[in-house]
């Protein structure tokens, strides 16, 4: 896939999802991310997973995500970020990924993590 068609791609996502995931853009204290991008990253690539793409796209955008939440008010925010996708029906599927991605200290994608004890 061209880069240009996969940066409409995942635009598009974004323009779509963002409304439907009732997304904040709710910014990280390091000025890194914003929750719907990190949001549409790993959606994107981790729906790829549910068609029987590549696994390893999935857990690429996990690391990265996981990579830009450098101080713990930035990985709380992420935690946070996630438990908005993972409650929905559509995206149960994320919930573990991280663990299954084998991402060593990655913030867990699960709405019953306790976000204010996430540590860097």
């Amino acid at each position: 896939m061209s880069k240009s068609v996969f940066v409409v791609v995942y635009l598009s996502l974004l323009v779509v999802l963002t409304p439907t995931l009732n997304a904040k853009m709710v910014s990280y204290p390091n000025g890194d991310r914003h929750c719907a991008m990190a949001q549409g990253q790993v959606i994107s690539a981790c729906l790829q997973l549910v068609n029987g793409l590549q696994h390893a796209d999935c857990c690429y955008a996990i690391n990265d995500v996981n990579r830009h939440a450098e101080t713990q008010a930035a990985r709380i925010m992420l935690c946070k970020c996630f438990q908005e996708v993972v409650k929905l029906s559509q995206f149960t599927k994320l919930i573990g990924m991280p663990e299954k991605c084998d991402i060593p200290s990655a913030v867990p994608f699960d709405p019953k993590t306790d976000c204010a004890s996430i540590k860097v």
